[in-house]
């Protein structure tokens, strides 16, 4: 229930309101990488680490939003949504206060988790709220509205992380997440209305947690879905972690140059949710995923080959990963769809699964950039090739023979 004691309703739908104070809370995961990926190098020297060590700590955030979500969805199918996110967001902000203060890599490796865990709690939590108001198709588009929204972080976040690297210094990213994350839980706590009546609600224990996760897992279509979007999302997070040492180490690109060169693949992700948006209800989301699965795999292994040959060098890489990048943003709407549609009566403990098997499978792509750094662009497009190929046969599996007449 919001603060004036309205509870959303399936008939008014999602508002304009709840949809940018949605977007708020969910580009908290994005901005938290985003704004500090052209930073890396810089804190590197700072903290007398080595290029490996500092892209681990994009893989302990990944790991994070792991586990959050596993908790948080179920709390949240027995008490509500609000209060769930605004605990997650608390947790949020205290630990980018505790970050700006760092003096070595290993206590931000031990930290970004902690940070983690409330952008993934809530993050989770969030995109539960739709399904308890939409289904099938129209929430494929509501993701779509949603990320739309999301995908101004990306264009932002790396801008204004120059900018605080170029004036006042890396620390400075980590305090302005901090009031970020505050401004979200006041925004929640004043805005947001709740969208799980009680009488819809779970009961909050052990065995019910495990017996919804349970069902989940024997679904083949849920966790071919979660999977497909898992291996998508590792083809984002690789080129998340590569690109700061790509562009700038390897192909010497002015630090404020970057956010410039990061828009190009985020203008592609804005035109493939408009894109979703658009035909999502005509042709359908399985259709949409199917569709942009086999695209994304074809032009991974064109980046694939760029990095091999250097072809066109630093432009040939920004347009291949660029393109690449655009159409996990294409799969992810309808795969978080697969999962979520299937279990309206527990939509936070389905969401939090999405969010774990998605951050399980997407942190190994950062985490394997990082373990097999070369100092080449040539492990970067070996990575994101072979997850495309893992997200294209998780859609295969997603489609059960046609003799099958309900999920294994």
């Amino acid at each position: 229930m919001s603060s004036d004691g309205r509870v959303l309703s399936r008939p008014s739908g999602p508002s304009r309101r709840f949809y940018l104070v949605m977007g708020l809370v969910v580009s908290l995961g994005p901005i938290s990488v985003d704004m500090y990926l052209p930073a890396l190098p810089e804190m590197a020297a700072s903290l007398d680490a080595s290029d490996g060590a500092t892209q681990m700590t994009v893989t302990a955030f990944l790991l994070g939003l792991m586990f959050g979500p596993l908790l948080a969805g179920p709390v949240s199918d027995a008490i509500g949504r609000r209060r769930p996110i605004m605990v997650a967001l608390v947790v949020y902000t205290l630990a980018s206060l505790a970050l700006a203060s760092v003096d070595t890599i290993e206590a931000m490796i031990v930290l970004r988790p902690i940070q983690a865990l409330g952008s993934g709690s809530s993050f989770a939590v969030a995109r539960s709220m739709f399904r308890d108001v939409l289904s099938g198709d129209a929430l494929a588009k509501a993701m779509s509205v949603l990320m739309m929204i999301v995908l101004g972080a990306p264009i932002v976040a790396p801008f204004m992380g120059s900018l605080l690297l170029l004036f006042v210094g890396w620390r400075a990213i980590f305090l302005v997440l901090a009031l970020v994350g505050a401004l979200a839980f006041l925004a929640v706590w004043r805005r947001l209305p709740e969208t799980l009546p009680e009488d819809r609600r779970r009961t909050l224990d052990l065995a019910t947690s495990l017996r919804g996760y349970r069902s989940i897992t024997r679904s083949r279509t849920a966790v071919a879905y979660a999977i497909a979007g898992g291996a998508s999302a590792g083809v984002l997070f690789a080129y998340l972690a590569a690109s700061p040492f790509i562009f700038i180490d390897y192909y010497g690109l002015e630090e404020h140059w970057f956010s410039a060169l990061f828009a190009v693949a985020v203008i592609g992700a804005w035109l493939s949710q408009v894109v979703n948006i658009r035909y999502v209800e005509r042709i359908g989301y399985r259709r949409i995923v199917l569709i942009g699965t086999v695209s994304m795999t074809v032009l991974s292994a064109a980046l694939w080959w760029v990095t091999r040959t250097d072809l066109w060098g630093l432009a040939g890489v920004v347009a291949a990963s660029a393109l690449a990048v655009s159409l996990t943003h294409l799969v992810g709407p309808g795969t978080l769809t697969g999962v979520l549609d299937g279990f309206p009566h527990m939509a936070g403990s389905a969401s939090g699964f999405a969010t774990f098997v998605r951050f399980a499978i997407g942190g190994t792509g950062s985490a394997a950039v990082a373990l097999f750094n070369d100092g080449t662009p040539k492990t970067f497009g070996v990575v994101v090739v072979v997850f495309a190929v893992i997200t294209l046969a998780a859609i295969a599996l997603a489609y059960p023979p046609k003799t099958a007449t309900q999920p294994v």
